[in-house]
């Protein structure tokens, strides 16, 4: 599994939109300042203010800013908003056809990896993520995790 380019720049939009505070800024520039192409940028805004995530103006002063609270929402959130949820694998979706899903040690390992991921995203905030960066608690406490992990030999 990998984030999609459209999850890395609507996680920049958003990083972006932060950092310009109550002052709303132009995709234009939000494109710019985060090397994302300008229509790629725009369908991704359009995306992100659906979800609830930005709120838009119109105008000469217009532009995007964050529509929701950076302390209370995830990057889950943010990645659900653009890409409808995280899958390391199809056979984990409800709907996917495969008649050894119940039986299948393998879906069981991908529904499990998901099970991880998505926790890690939900437990880091927009706020925690852009103030403390790779020092976030639950950054370290998933690098401690897997250099504590034991190695099969």
């Amino acid at each position: 599994m990998s984030i999609t380019r459209r999850c890395d720049y609507a996680c920049r939009i958003i990083r972006a939109a932060y950092r310009s505070g109550d002052t709303y800024i132009s995709i234009a520039e939000v494109a710019e300042q985060e090397s994302i192409p300008y229509s790629f940028a725009r369908s991704i805004q359009h995306e992100l203010v659906k979800a609830g995530l930005l709120k838009t103006i119109r105008g000469v002063k217009g532009g995007l800013a964050l529509a929701c609270d950076p302390s209370k929402t995830t990057v889950l959130d943010v990645l659900e908003g653009v890409n409808g949820g995280i899958s390391i694998a199809d056979c984990t979706c409800a709907d996917y056809p495969c008649v050894h899903k119940d039986c299948c040690s393998f879906n069981a390992l991908w529904c499990a990896s998901n099970a991880l991921i998505s926790h890690l995203f939900a437990s880091v905030t927009l706020e925690g993520l852009f103030t403390q960066g790779a020092n976030h608690p639950a950054i370290q406490a998933a690098f401690a995790s897997c250099e504590n992990a034991p190695v099969a030999e």
